[in-house]
């Protein structure tokens, strides 16, 4: 194979017989092979993953015949590409920038299609490993309940479905205006100008990105305190006497009661994915004579309300299997508070 490799060319015209570029193509494909097997390795073992990336590359180098002078053409075909679409990538940025932060601004549901977008494309995500445990429970219920999995659901266009497929081309259409952008930059065809755009744009996004779970907060509590006057019409009835059996309360609709569930009623039906709160899987009677209520679509925070003389939200809630810790809170009106608590496993 190496003297096929080596003599398979002609010295005056260039040309390969049909052999020679068989051997080479399967040799080429074998490299691309390894070349992906040395990257998923490089999650395991960092030596060992390089090693074989840097031996995969070195084969597809070998197996090319006029390596230098593909590259370069290659390099060319690259340089024009990247300036012909090099305002439209970084115009993309921008405005990529501008939509999503006013998407997490106003939209309830930007957490849940955020995170359905990570899980579709294989990113790591501790929320979403979550949703997939629910998936997976409702998929063994679907022959009991004759219903559409909880993945199904949630990615039916007229419930969360529009939202995850917009999430997942802003994703990926960032990956590849980053990528054209940066190789304009890297080929050194782009101006100063263009440039401290770059930098500004992508400070900016990395900033939204670290700032993420901020921005939520902020974005919750302006929401909820334009909200507020549902959450109060729901409380009225539940201060005057707590619900020991299944029944209906203003706004919060039908519900589920028990008086061996006593200061705990589980509000019914699917989770809504709309543009605001809703109320959640719980509403919890408190040991001050107040009432949390749990967020949904996302689940992130907690509304409380305290009466007065009370010292406000619990700084620690024990249970049987876990304990929460107050990670902030902050005072939305009179008695009212929103909560981030820290789960610990007891």
């Amino acid at each position: 194979m190496l003297r096929i490799i080596q003599s398979d060319v002609c010295e005056a015209c260039g040309h390969i017989p049909l052999s020679g570029r068989l051997v080479r193509m399967t040799l080429q494909l074998f490299a691309l092979w390894l070349l992906l097997s040395g990257l998923e390795r490089l999650r395991d073992s960092l030596l060992e993953g390089t090693s074989i990336c840097l031996a995969a590359i070195a084969l597809f180098v070998w197996a090319t015949h006029n390596f230098r002078v593909k590259a370069k053409k290659l390099l060319g075909v690259a340089r024009n590409v990247a300036a012909r679409t090099s305002r439209w990538s970084l115009g993309f940025l921008l405005l990529v920038l501008i939509i999503v932060p006013a998407w997490l601004w106003w939209d309830a549901s930007f957490r849940s299609a955020y995170t359905w977008a990570r899980v579709d494309l294989g990113i790591p995500d501790a929320m979403g490993e979550g949703y997939l445990d629910l998936s997976s429970l409702s998929e063994l219920m679907i022959q009991v309940t004759e219903e559409p999995s909880y993945y199904q659901r949630t990615h039916s266009f007229s419930v969360l479905g529009s939202r995850i497929a917009a999430m997942i081309f802003i994703m990926c259409g960032s990956a590849v205006a980053l990528l054209l952008a940066g190789t304009h930059i890297i080929l050194r065809g782009a101006s100063k100008t263009y440039l401290v755009g770059f930098v500004l744009v992508v400070s900016g996004l990395v900033v939204f990105i670290n700032q993420q779970d901020n921005l939520l907060w902020y974005a919750v509590r302006h929401r909820i305190s334009n909200d507020l006057p549902r959450f109060q019409r729901a409380l009225e009835p539940l201060l005057q006497e707590w619900p020991t059996r299944p029944g209906t309360l203003p706004e919060i609709g039908r519900f589920f009661a028990h008086k061996k569930r006593p200061g705990k009623l589980t509000p019914l039906g699917k989770t809504q994915y709309r543009t605001h709160e809703t109320f959640g899987a719980d509403v919890e009677k408190l040991p001050d004579g107040g009432v949390r209520f749990a967020l949904e679509p996302h689940y992130l925070f907690l509304l409380e309300y305290h009466p007065p003389g009370s010292s406000g939200p619990q700084v620690e809630i024990s249970g049987d299997n876990w304990t929460s810790h107050l990670v902030r809170s902050d005072r939305i009106a009179e008695g009212w508070y929103l909560t981030e608590y820290g789960a610990v496993r007891n």
